[in-house]
């Protein structure tokens, strides 16, 4: 007891150690929050890569409608210039 309260080399050690266990303890604490964040990123990005597939699938599926529409209108002179706007628009050469 004496010795730590006449040391003051002592009393900087204990103050080193203190603050290396802090610093350790934060350490720890910052990795678990990135950890935290990576895992809400991944989730948040599997999401979106859901949606992302979904609405390509439709707009798939939109283009389909959009070439029979085009396909079958275009026999009939007054839609056949919104037949051609779509093909214009798909960038398809169509007679």
């Amino acid at each position: 007891m004496f010795e730590k309260q006449m040391n003051p080399q002592y009393e900087a050690h204990e103050r080193l150690c203190k603050s290396i266990g802090d610093m350790a303890k934060e350490n720890e604490n910052l990795k678990q929050h990135v950890t935290e964040l990576e895992n809400r990123l991944r989730a948040l990005w599997d999401k979106l890569e859901g949606e992302r597939k979904h609405y390509m699938e439709r707009i798939s599926e939109l283009e389909k409608l959009g070439d029979t529409l085009a396909n079958c209108t275009s026999d009939n002179p007054y839609n056949a210039r919104y037949a051609e706007q779509w093909w214009d628009l798909r960038g398809v050469k169509h007679e």
